[in-house]
């Protein structure tokens, strides 16, 4: 393996960039980390090609995290425009190789290499060694992976679960849920515990408690929490994490994960403070069916740029 090579990890929104090292106890080092507005470029490889020629590095290979589906040659951003074939990039790039992989799979890829310094535990357990474990996480939509344990190593399982469907738990969310359910054929997961997902829920509330509001973006419903100490807006935050425990459950269940689930994306690190307050652990474990969860340790992810780690890990030998 060269001793240098190139992380992206790709959105819709912003594009992250680094040089990435791994030495001999595999410990990873991110270097000139930059990020940038997606739009900035029409086409990946002069985003690339711009990037090295800023910090001045020429690389042989690259691991990028993108935000879409990877399963075909052709591949095409989920809430974006860039598109490109897998197997054109090594030679546009001038590179050997080229990884390309679904930016949850890369999320997946981080969970072991993450420390202590990157991490929130939220609540109790004590997760088992080498088991499995997920990555889920609110943003425009809601991405979840995994990692199963195989022997000395891993196997990266990228998944849609932000698409099946929702299952109220309680008075007041079946409330919600009712509510919500007016404006869609199937209510997904997404519909509550995305951006739009917070909207839903401040919305539906708002209409429960009689008040004449129209919805409003996530981003205003945190600054009236965090600010204004809204009643509305911090109530909706915290009905969100709870549901969101009771999906992260679900997923906990789904992929056996009894080494750990882990909280990514870039809502919950904005709405930090009423989040830890919330009853998202409680929710985590009132899952009757599936009593083995009440042991299993959960992550909010605190570190900035844990697909950057993931993508590069994928080069530390430790994945199937």
């Amino acid at each position: 393996m060269d001793s240098e090579f190139l992380v992206a990890d790709i959105g819709g929104t912003n594009v992250r960039f680094a040089i990435a090292n791994i030495d001999e106890n595999l410990d990873i080092q991110l270097n000139d980390v930059n990020m940038y507005p997606t739009e900035n470029w029409l086409y990946l490889e002069d985003a690339v090609n711009d990037y090295l020629a800023q910090v001045g590095k020429r690389v042989k290979k690259a691991s990028i995290a993108f935000a879409g589906p990877v399963n075909k040659d052709e591949v095409s951003m989920t809430n974006g425009t860039w598109q490109f074939n897998q197997s054109e990039l090594a030679s546009y790039l001038h590179m050997e190789e080229v990884i390309v992989m679904n930016d949850y799979y890369a999320l997946a890829c981080s969970m072991p290499i993450l420390k202590d310094d990157q991490l929130i535990k939220i609540g109790g357990g004590e997760s088992i060694k080498n088991g499995n474990m997920v990555v889920l996480g609110p943003g425009t939509g809601v991405g979840v992976g995994a990692i199963v344990s195989v022997g000395e190593k891993w196997k990266a399982v990228a998944s849609e679960g932000g698409h099946i469907g929702f299952s109220p738990s309680g008075a007041l969310e079946k409330e919600i849920f009712k509510i919500i359910a007016d404006d869609y054929n199937r209510v997904s997961i997404e519909e509550l515990m995305s951006g739009r997902g917070l909207s839903n829920i401040n919305f539906a509330l708002g209409k429960i408690k009689g008040l004449d509001q129209s919805k409003i973006r996530p981003a205003t419903i945190n600054k009236l929490a965090t600010e204004e100490n809204d009643e509305n807006s911090v109530q909706a935050i915290k009905i969100f994490s709870g549901m969101l425990g009771s999906f992260a459950s679900d997923m906990a269940g789904t992929f056996n994960a009894t080494a750990g689930v882990f909280l990514a994306g870039g809502m919950l690190p904005k709405m930090q403070q009423f989040f830890l307050e919330s009853d998202f652990r409680a929710k985590f474990e009132e899952n009757e069916k599936l009593p083995f969860v009440k042991s299993i340790e959960t992550y909010l992810i605190i570190e900035k740029y844990p697909a950057l780690y993931g993508a590069a890990a994928h080069y530390s030998g430790m994945f199937l």
